[in-house]
């Protein structure tokens, strides 16, 4: 499943350990926001790691999950580029 994480965190210190920790799992598609296809399980266990990092007074994160069908209809305006990930079997 892919997920989007978005975050608006206050602290450069607490920003810098969001990043890290999502970079672990996904890629950044901008300053604020990282692209990750992880399994539901991971997604949760992906939140309870960040909602251990931030300030819930003073910073915000959002999850979206994103359909397969959705992801097809993404388009992109500028400069960018648009991550499409191929799942596969070894047999």
């Amino acid at each position: 499943m892919t997920y989007f994480f978005s975050y608006d965190i206050a602290d450069i210190h607490r920003r810098n350990q969001i990043s890290k920790a999502l970079e672990q799992f996904g890629f950044r598609v901008q300053k604020s926001v990282f692209h990750c296809d992880v399994s539901p399980e991971l997604a949760e266990d992906i939140k309870s790691v960040l909602l251990t990092i931030i300030n819930e007074k003073e910073d915000s994160l959002f999850f979206y999950p994103i359909c397969a069908d959705c992801l097809r209809k993404v388009s992109l305006i500028g400069n960018g580029e648009i991550l499409r990930t191929e799942t596969f079997e070894i047999l």
